[in-house]
């Protein structure tokens, strides 16, 4: 097994970190998931921090295990996303959310890799993906809430932070890189998006 760090321990996530932003995040994952998988569907969920997609999950009929390299987040399994201790194909659908930015950048295709041997329908990543600009959001009754986005990449140099080693759209780790990386592995790339109205992390749908 991998031996890592642990970057952010589990009282993190009952402190401030829980912003309405992040929770409304946590149900952009959670569906994300159940779009692209049958009721009863076998649902791996790495990196599951607070529970609250977890929750979500097994809520809305999904069978759900957890996996994380830190026993003290109770995941069901402890193991490392490069080395995900799982047979191949035993998932249909895997989600990986601000998962892959705490690993170093040269070990993300390897992970990708793993995803997709674990996986035998769909894998869903999210990635910090901070920019600049203007977001606005349209509510109108008897639709589900709309949002249009202006903005542009904060295109910066990325500095360890002691949590995340890289972030999308930031030099050297460009969206067209990560995706040029996710295709060569296998995967079609159906989903591309910034949920709202938390901008800061972008969703990959892939199959």
């Amino acid at each position: 097994m991998v031996d890592r760090t642990i970057q952010v321990g589990a009282d993190f996530y009952r402190c401030q970190y829980m912003s309405l932003p992040r929770i409304i995040t946590h149900w952009h994952q959670a569906n994300a998931v159940v779009e692209v998988t049958q009721p009863m569907g076998r649902v791996l969920e790495i990196g599951p921090g607070s529970g609250h997609t977890t929750w979500l999950l097994r809520n809305w009929g999904m069978t759900v295990t957890t996996l994380d390299f830190d026993p003290s987040i109770r995941p069901d399994i402890v193991g490392d996303i490069t080395e995900i201790p799982c047979t191949s194909k035993s998932f249909d659908c895997v989600l990986a959310a601000e998962v892959l930015e705490h690993i170093p950048f040269s070990e993300f295709e390897k992970a990708i890799a793993e995803l997709r041997r674990i996986c035998r329908g769909h894998v869903i990543i999210t990635l910090p993906a901070p920019f600049v600009g203007i977001s606005a959001l349209l509510n109108i009754a008897g639709l589900n809430l709309k949002s249009i986005f202006l903005g542009l990449p904060f295109w910066a140099h990325h500095k360890y932070d002691g949590q995340h080693y890289w972030e999308l759209g930031k030099r050297g780790y460009s969206a067209w890189r990560v995706r040029r990386i996710i295709r060569r592995q296998g995967f079609q790339i159906l989903r591309d998006f910034r949920p709202a109205p938390s901008r800061y992390c972008r969703f990959f749908v892939l199959a």
